[in-house]
């Protein structure tokens, strides 16, 4: 009994700094995975932009960068993946299928999460830049025109397809603690006056 009582603090210790040294190995795991992730991403979109095909940013991944996004007054440089799957949107914002492609005129719909990628859309204000970039090469330059916020339980996200313009849409709230509620957080932006195809 002697013994027990003796030891048991240093060994609950031990058990106890093992234990949070593991779970902290393991939230650095995944910003490693994170950080690598984006680094292959950009590397696979640096040869798209040379090779003018899709280049997967690992082997086994069942998406692509398709464009990139800039926005200076939110400090943000993002490439946009194909498809918005969870697969592809855990490591960046989506191209929806729904949308033209990014280097042809139409509406131009990206999604991304709001707690990650899109978190910075909460910043932007009505005439905020934006720039997108198709595999091409060339840039597309927007503006913020409208936020607006709508229930998806009571209202369908109905978007015209035809004019040009570049739609991003998230969550909302960006600090809501459960995820994937009814609730859109949609920025429209309309191409600046100088914009040409």
């Amino acid at each position: 009994m002697i013994w027990i009582n003796k030891y048991w603090k240093p060994c609950l210790a031990g058990m106890l700094f093992i234990a949070g040294t593991l779970v902290i190995a393991d939230g650095l795991a995944v910003y490693l995975k994170a950080g690598l992730a984006q680094a292959l991403i950009k590397q696979a979109w640096s040869e798209t932009l040379v090779s003018d095909r899709d280049v997967k940013p690992w082997p086994w991944a069942d998406t692509w960068p398709v464009a990139r996004l800039q926005v200076a007054q939110a400090d943000t440089d993002l490439y946009i993946l194909q498809g918005a799957q969870g697969s592809s949107l855990a490591f960046g914002p989506g191209w929806m299928d729904d949308s033209v492609r990014p280097e042809e005129i139409g509406t131009k719909l990206i999604a991304g999460h709001r707690d990650t990628h899109f978190k910075f859309l909460q910043k932007l204000q009505a005439n905020d830049a934006l720039i997108l970039t198709s595999k091409d090469g060339r840039q597309m330059h927007y503006h913020v025109d409208t936020i607006q916020i709508i229930d998806s339980s009571k209202e369908q996200l109905l978007i015209d397809t035809r004019p040009e313009r570049l739609v991003l849409i998230t969550c909302y709230p960006f600090d809501a603690i459960e995820p994937g509620g009814p609730q859109r957080y949609i920025v429209n932006a309309l191409p600046d006056k100088t914009f040409s195809l």
